[in-house]
């Protein structure tokens, strides 16, 4: 983090500001403050770690993940039982991003979910997503299966059992 000594001024008074705010979280403010005010290096690269990035490109990807799990749902429940008897509508549900490998993916979708309100057709807030497991890769191959579909919203079972088998 390149700063000059007036970002500097203005950020460690932030953290000031920040310490009378919120005592409970006084000492964290305090340590914050400290590394601001002196330019230590090293450790202004870890508070650079809380600012997170995401490129235009990943938040389409995450947006059209979203879009994707939707469009599965809808095209699922537009079939006939009889079509649907060996998918479990269960596969169908978005489960989220791993928190311990992809956290600012999952970051990212709490906040189109809780902060911006969208698609509330999921039925999912951020408290309920949390994969285990790393899941960016899995969901990037059933993008492309998904694509390749011509319909997106009116897919067959043959097709969105290829996107869920991706």
């Amino acid at each position: 983090m390149n700063m000059n000594h007036a970002q500097r001024l203005i950020l460690s008074n932030q953290y000031e500001i920040l310490i009378r705010l919120n005592p409970e979280r006084a000492d964290y403010y305090r340590r914050c403050q400290t590394i601001i005010a002196r330019g230590y290096c090293l450790q202004m690269l870890e508070l650079e770690k809380e600012f997170g990035h995401l490129d235009e490109a990943t938040c389409r990807e995450v947006i059209s993940t979203l879009e994707m799990y939707h469009a599965l749902k809808v095209s699922y429940e537009n079939l006939s039982p009889d079509e649907t008897v060996d998918v479990s509508a269960n596969r169908l549900e978005f489960i989220g991003y791993s928190r311990g490998h992809e956290k600012e993916l999952a970051d990212y979708v709490c906040f189109l979910l809780d902060e911006e309100g969208r698609f509330p057709e999921l039925g999912k807030s951020c408290a309920m997503l949390n994969s285990e497991l790393a899941m960016r890769d899995k969901y990037q191959r059933m993008l492309l299966a998904w694509q390749d579909c011509p319909r997106h919203y009116k897919l067959s079972i043959q097709e969105i059992r290829k996107v869920l088998n991706a």
